[in-house]
């Protein structure tokens, strides 16, 4: 039975918690992006396109993880010098452009939620963030994923019993709203364009898939890892139905939502939850770049970079995209975020189901005769 624990800890749990860490964070906060992409289809379309999000961030997540076990590589630098060569240079610009904002958000996104909920000063909220996100990067890679594992199992708890309590309030007006709906729109673009958005951070998360040891456990560990960064999307889909389309004008749809169900305790623990999530992100994203920095190290010293290394360039990626924020720099830059988005599509995505594929094939084939991978 230990054995059976221990890999569904390394196989499932952890890459699984990392993923959705990282997604939760940066993308299902306050549900305003699944409204955007997913709800406004309607609530059969919108179910469809889920199911292209969990489908797609299986099959790229799974190839990612496989093409970096059979390249011993699990920084994205290296991955992305595999995969493309030189042209991975434009991988780490982009993601760089992407790391800046995402920080800023996700610091504005903290400082905001602690005063408007609770009335802590929004510098307070930002120094709690500042300081959790440099100790665990200080920390390294195992607290992090321990972290993370605990507060998907946390946040899976919340989304369950806000799930249960519409669903027990809003049967009625759920049921009637799957029951009156046809499938419409382009459902298939609409899924494919936001998993796109949120697969481009896979590349700085395979740390979390150094514990994969062969190709089932690759496949295994991707379709979970999908399946639950896609699962709040589905949770915030179906409650926002209970009161279709009136939940798809709000700015701040999960808010409003908990808020229509008067339950403040509900209220208060999802948004101890949300801070905690946010930490995640930008900790999960900061320990990709250290990863990428240790490996560098190692290829030119001999040796990882040392955990003072890791929290001062936390620290100091931190507080760069917390001066860019108020400059306003951040905003300008998040106009062409779209076009950012594309790119990853260029640089990883595309070359990940062809340069990928032909490898993990190859592999496959040099290793016909021997025991299979």
């Amino acid at each position: 039975m230990a054995g059976v624990g221990e890999r569904f800890v390394r196989v499932v749990l952890v890459p699984a918690a990392v993923f959705q860490a990282v997604v939760f964070g940066g993308a299902y906060g306050t549900g305003r992006e699944i409204v955007e992409f997913i709800s406004v289809l309607g609530p059969r379309s919108g179910l469809l396109a889920l199911a292209v999000v969990a489908l797609g961030f299986g099959v790229i997540i799974s190839l990612s993880f496989e093409l970096a076990r059979l390249e011993r590589t699990y920084d994205y630098r290296g991955f992305l010098q595999a995969l493309i060569g030189r042209a991975w240079v434009a991988f780490e610009i982009l993601f760089l452009i992407s790391l800046l904002i995402a920080l800023a958000v996700n610091g504005s996104a903290a400082g905001s939620i602690l005063k408007d909920q609770f009335g802590i000063p929004a510098l307070v909220g930002v120094g709690l963030l500042f300081t959790a996100v440099v100790a665990l990067n200080y920390f390294g890679r195992r607290l992090l994923q321990e972290s993370m594992s605990i507060c998907m199992i946390a946040l899976v708890i919340v989304l369950v019993i806000y799930c249960g309590l519409t669903i027990v309030q809003y049967q009625d007006a759920i049921t009637s709203a799957f029951r009156n709906d046809t499938v419409s729109g382009n459902w298939v673009t609409h899924g494919a364009q936001f998993m796109l958005y949120s697969a481009a951070v896979i590349p700085v998360l395979l740390y979390s898939a150094r514990g994969i040891n062969t190709r089932g456990e690759a496949i295994v560990s991707g379709f979970s890892a999908g399946i639950m960064g896609a699962f709040p999307a589905l949770v915030f889909h179906i409650t926002f139905m209970a009161t279709y389309p009136l939940s798809m004008d709000q700015e701040l749809p999960t808010y409003w939502m908990i808020g229509q169900l008067a339950k403040p305790w509900l209220m208060i623990t999802y948004i101890i939850v949300l801070f905690a999530m946010i930490i995640q992100t930008a900790a999960g994203l900061l320990q990709g770049v250290n990863e990428r920095l240790d490996a560098w190290h190692l290829e030119t010293r001999g040796l990882p970079c040392k955990p003072t290394t890791h929290a001062m360039v936390a620290g100091a990626t931190l507080f760069i995209s917390m001066v860019l924020a108020s400059f306003g720099i951040t905003a300008l830059v998040a106009q062409g975020y779209g076009t950012v988005a594309w790119g990853y599509l260029v640089i990883y995505i595309v070359p990940l189901l062809t340069v990928g594929v032909y490898k993990i094939w190859l592999a496959e084939k040099v290793s016909t005769g021997s025991p299979r991978k």
